[in-house]
């Protein structure tokens, strides 16, 4: 449970305790939410109270419900690494004990990730793992590439302050371990394919381009692409990035690039990295310039701002957001179109 879930507990009618472990209760009342310490000695139950939620944050008042628990003479669990990666992935990856928590996008990376640090650290006691042990796994871990080390130490973060927040540790040794420790440096992009590139695109038999390409008409993410199912002229997303459903209309050239091949989206990122090398294209882009590239084309057409931001399925900002409720069905449809004949134009195509 963290702060949002406390947050959405409500009055029932009747005073409520809901358990965080190690003791510790949330009582919601009409007026408050208490923190409470229930404990038994000699087979009587004794209960303390804490504080009020949110005066009183999570992490202060489980390390207050440990140490009353140790203060009573029980012995908080011992936990391995192992033990509580199998907890971990369940509840926070795979989010199955949280209605409120959204499972982890691609839940089969994190567990590559999650076994690599069973792998190091899987008998090891939670809390007899120190900040140096894990900065020096972060360095050599990152000898890999500053990248993959940095997702390496967004994991363990992730883990040890799930740790500390259900109190199996009193202390997080992750805190204070930033992407120095990987060397990793995030890279603002702005990067927008040129004519000879999306000709390229178009001139590729490979059956991956045919991602590339629907990115390209549509402005897509690929796990968008990847997700989504055929209705007609449109293409439908259920489940977007942000939640919010989403549709895409076909032209005729976008129908051409289906069925999309079956194969991951590291699949495709790979083998994207390594066309773009035997082609000489420096700097090279990712499937996600396309979109971008959707972007630019489009505004530099004339369409609207509010038009492009819909087709990109993001949310509108400022009073917009709050009036504007539109669809904007028939404009969508005629920039897609505007796309392709963009998109036909540059890259020499017969008339589709």
């Amino acid at each position: 449970m963290n702060k949002r879930d406390i947050e959405r507990l409500t009055y029932s009618g009747h005073d409520k305790d809901h358990s965080l472990g190690n003791g510790l209760y949330v009582k919601v009342r009409k007026t408050s939410k208490t923190w409470v310490f229930r404990t038994k000695v000699g087979g009587k139950t004794r209960v303390k109270t804490i504080g009020t939620f949110p005066d009183v944050s999570i992490a202060d008042a489980l390390a207050v419900a440990i140490e009353l628990k140790r203060t009573a003479g029980e012995v908080n669990d011992i936990v391995t690494m192992s033990a509580y990666i199998d907890t971990y992935y369940k509840e926070s990856i795979l989010g199955s004990h949280n209605k409120y928590k959204k499972p982890h996008k691609r839940p089969e990376q994190a567990l590559r990730y999650l076994e690599i640090i069973r792998k190091k650290f899987g008998l090891r006691k939670l809390d007899n793992i120190s900040k140096s042990e894990l900065n020096d796994f972060i360095r050599d871990y990152s000898r890999r590439g500053a990248r993959t080390g940095d997702v390496m130490r967004v994991h363990l973060s992730s883990v040890f302050a799930d740790a500390f927040e259900c109190g199996k540790i009193s202390n997080n040794p992750m805190a204070g371990i930033t992407s120095k420790a990987s060397g990793y440096a995030p890279v603002s992009r702005h990067r927008v394919l040129n004519d000879e590139e999306i000709k390229l695109i178009f001139k590729s038999n490979h059956k991956n381009a045919r991602v590339l390409r629907i990115l390209l008409l549509t402005g897509l993410r690929i796990s968008e692409a990847q997700q989504g199912y055929l209705d007609g002229e449109l293409f439908r997303i259920d489940d977007s990035k942000n939640g919010k459903p989403h549709w895409v209309y076909l032209t005729k050239l976008a129908k051409q690039q289906f069925p999309l091949p079956e194969c991951t989206q590291t699949n495709i990122q790979a083998w994207l990295k390594r066309w773009l090398i035997r082609e000489g294209i420096d700097p090279r882009f990712t499937p996600h310039d396309l979109r971008r590239t959707f972007n630019t084309r489009l505004n530099d057409a004339g369409v609207e701002p509010y038009i492009v931001e819909k087709l990109l399925n993001h949310s509108l900002e400022g009073v917009m957001a709050v009036y504007n409720k539109a669809e904007y069905a028939e404009q969508r449809i005629e920039a897609a179109k505007m796309m392709e004949r963009l998109v036909v134009d540059v890259s020499g195509l017969e008339t589709v």
